[in-house]
C-alpha cells in the first residue's frame, strides 16, 4: 500500500490503511488467495510523487503483485507508468484526476483502477450547484483549486461544464504562509459565488483567510469537506459530495473499524481496491500482476453471485464452484467499466443550521451510463 501516512493528508492516510488491513484480515480469516495469506506492504508517500517513486521503488522489491494507492492523483500519475511497465496492478481509493482515465496501460491490458468516480462527474455536480437557479444561481463564478493534478483537473473540467463565466482561475499552495492574497485575487472581480477545489486537511488555509476578510459569496465545495464541527460561517455553502448511501457493507465496515469515528473519506474505497484484487487473482487463479488486471472487472459487476464485505470465503467458494462473482462494496456496487473506474451517484448538500442538509441525489445514469 502507498499511503501518505504523514503530513496534512496523514488523517486520510491512516483510516484508509487501517480499512486495508481489515480487508487483508478478512481474506486472510477466510483462508486467503488461493490458499495462501495476503501479506501487506505498506510505504509513507506524504503527499510527494517524488517520495512516492523512491518508496514505490523499495516496495516493489518485497515482492507485491499488486497495491492500493496512491491516494494523491499527483502520486498515482507518478506511479502508473512505473507500475504498468513492472506489471503490478494499482489501484487507488482516492485519485480523482480525470488525466488518469486510461493510465497504467501496457499492451493489452490496463494495470491501474481506481474505486473512486473520475472527477468529470464531481465537476457536473458542482457545476449544477453553482448554475442552478435551486441552488447558487451565478452568473461570474472564481475558481480556487489546490495547485496539483487534482486541483488543475477538476478546475479545467468545470470550465468545461459551468454555463456561468469564470472570473478568475486561482492556483494555491497549502503550505503557504499568508492565504489573503488567494482570497483577494478569488474576489478581485466581484464574483458572485466561489467554487473551491481541495481536500480535507488541506482547505483550512484559504477559509480562514476568506473569514477573516470582508467579503461574502457562497461556496461550493469539492467532495470531501463537510465533515465534524463546521465553522458558522460555512453557513449556506454548497457541496458536491459523494452519496454516502449506507449500503449493508459500509455498516458492516464502519462498525469493524468502530475505533475510527468519524471515518475519514476514502477509507471504505481502500477496502474495496484490496477486496477487488484479492478477488480477481481468485477469479484467475494467480496472485499475478497481469491475472489480477485480467480479471478485476469481471469480479467488479455484472450479474454474478454478489458478496460483500467480509464475506470473501463466500467469494471463494463461488469461484471454486466455477460461478461468477460481482462484488458489492463498501462505498458502492464499485462497477468497473472499460477503464476500470466506477460510475458512482453525487449529492447536492448544503449547511444548514450548522448542519448538512442533502438536498438532490444524483444517480449515476445521470452521467451516462452504469458502469459497465
Amino acid at each position: 500500500m502507498v499511503a501518505p501516512l504523514s503530513g496534512s493528508l496523514e488523517r486520510i492516510g491512516t483510516h484508509c490503511k487501517r480499512a486495508v488491513e481489515q480487508a487483508v484480515a478478512d481474506v486472510n480469516d477466510a483462508g486467503g488467495v488461493l490458499d495462501r495469506p495476503v501479506e501487506l506492504v505498506v510505504v509513507d508517500s506524504g503527499a510527494s510523487a517524488e517520495t512516492a517513486v523512491s518508496e514505490y521503488e523499495s516496495m516493489r522489491g518485497e515482492g507485491v503483485v499488486g497495491f492500493v494507492g496512491g491516494l494523491v492523483s499527483d502520486v498515482s500519475i507518478a506511479l502508473a507508468p512505473k507500475a504498468a511497465e513492472d506489471g503490478l496492478m494499482e489501484v487507488s481509493p482516492a485519485s480523482t484526476s480525470p488525466s488518469l482515465t486510461g493510465a497504467g496501460v501496457n499492451g493489452d491490458r490496463t494495470f491501474f483502477g481506481r474505486t473512486i468516480p473520475s472527477d468529470l462527474l464531481q465537476s457536473v455536480v458542482m457545476a449544477k450547484a453553482l448554475d442552478d437557479p435551486r441552488y447558487v444561481d451565478a452568473d461570474r463564478v472564481s475558481l480556487v483549486y489546490i495547485d496539483n493534478a487534482y486541483g488543475s483537473g477538476l478546475a479545467e473540467a468545470l470550465h468545461e461544464n459551468l454555463s456561468a463565466s469564470v472570473a478568475a482561475d486561482v492556483a494555491y499552495d497549502p503550505s503557504a504562509d499568508d492565504f489573503a492574497p488567494v482570497v483577494e485575487e478569488a474576489f478581485a472581480d466581484d464574483p458572485d459565488a466561489v467554487g473551491f477545489v481541495s481536500a480535507s486537511g488541506q482547505e483550512k488555509g484559504v477559509l480562514d483567510a476568506y473569514d477573516a476578510s470582508d467579503y461574502e459569496a457562497p461556496w461550493v465545495f469539492s467532495t470531501g469537506m463537510l465533515s465534524g464541527d463546521l465553522p458558522s460561517y460555512y453557513e449556506g455553502f454548497y457541496s458536491a459530495s459523494l452519496s454516502s448511501v449506507r449500503t449493508n457493507g459500509y455498516l458492516t465496515l464502519t462498525k469493524k473499524l468502530s475505533e475510527l469515528d468519524p471515518i475519514a473519506p476514502y477509507a471504505v474505497n481502500g477496502y474495496d481496491a484490496l477486496m477487488l484484487m484479492a478477488a480477481a487473482a481468485e477469479h484467475a487463479g494467480e496472485a499475478a500482476g497481469p491475472a489480477i488486471a485480467d480479471s478485476i472487472r469481471a469480479v467488479s459487476g455484472g450479474t454474478g453471485h454478489t458478496f460483500s464485505v467480509g464475506e470473501f470465503d463466500r467469494a471463494r467458494a463461488l469461484l471454486d464452484a466455477g460461478r461468477d462473482v460481482n462484488y458489492q462494496g463498501a462505498a458502492s456496487g464499485v462497477d468497473l467499466n472499460a477503464d476500470l473506474e466506477p460510475l458512482s451517484p453525487y449529492v447536492v448538500e448544503r449547511v444548514t443550521d450548522g448542519g448538512v442538509e442533502q438536498l438532490e441525489l444524483i444517480q449515476k445514469g445521470y452521467f451516462g451510463g452504469d458502469g459497465q
